[in-house]
């Protein structure tokens, strides 16, 4: 269903030379994650952690034709930043018109002024069935995310932290092959 949707905002966004993106957003913690590892039988691995959240809060998204790649640090997720993003979604691709497609979370809901500034924008919203993880490629690119960069690592400092999510997501911009198979099932 959502593979059929997106094919067909595929055709009027060729039509009108748009472009139809993916948009999420996720949060990493300064504390590391222990993943599949290997280690010697009877020696549980270790990963160093501070007990701090210390979030990095991030909003991403997806090219459903050539896995382009575009990333925002935001101080936290609200309407307002939100619309931030959109604003920055829109002058990356412009003159193009953007197909956005969104999940329902409660930050997607724009201030009246966001709302004003949309109906006049070259941005058309999309939103996911509820509940519905597996229809937006993003979630996978956040997965692939955490195994190259956060999983089995120690970072002592945020600033650490964020400079290997912009290293990791850099590779994306450069190389999107390390991320197009997430969006191929929706073409």
């Amino acid at each position: 269903m959502a593979a059929q949707a997106a094919a067909g905002d595929q055709k009027e966004a060729t039509a009108c030379r748009g472009v139809v993106l993916f948009e999420d957003e996720a949060s990493f913690w300064l504390d590391g994650t222990l993943h599949h590892t290997w280690a010697p039988v009877g020696q549980q691995p270790r990963v160093d952690t501070y007990g701090l959240r210390k979030t990095a809060h991030l909003y991403a998204t997806v090219g459903l034709k050539d896995a382009d790649f575009t990333y925002w640090f935001s101080p936290v997720f609200n309407g307002k930043t939100f619309w931030t993003f959109l604003k920055r979604i829109v002058a990356k691709y412009a003159p193009r018109r953007v197909f956005l497609v969104i999940d329902n979370a409660p930050w997607h809901n724009l201030p009246p002024e966001g709302k004003a500034w949309l109906a006049a924008s070259k941005i058309e919203l999309f939103r996911l069935p509820g509940y519905s993880p597996e229809f937006n490629p993003m979630e996978p690119v956040w997965k692939t995310t955490r195994k190259m960069t956060t999983h089995n690592r120690f970072y002592e400092t945020t600033l650490e932290r964020d400079t290997a999510l912009r290293a990791t997501f850099t590779r994306f911009q450069r190389q999107p092959v390390l991320i197009a198979a997430h969006v191929v099932r929706f073409q």
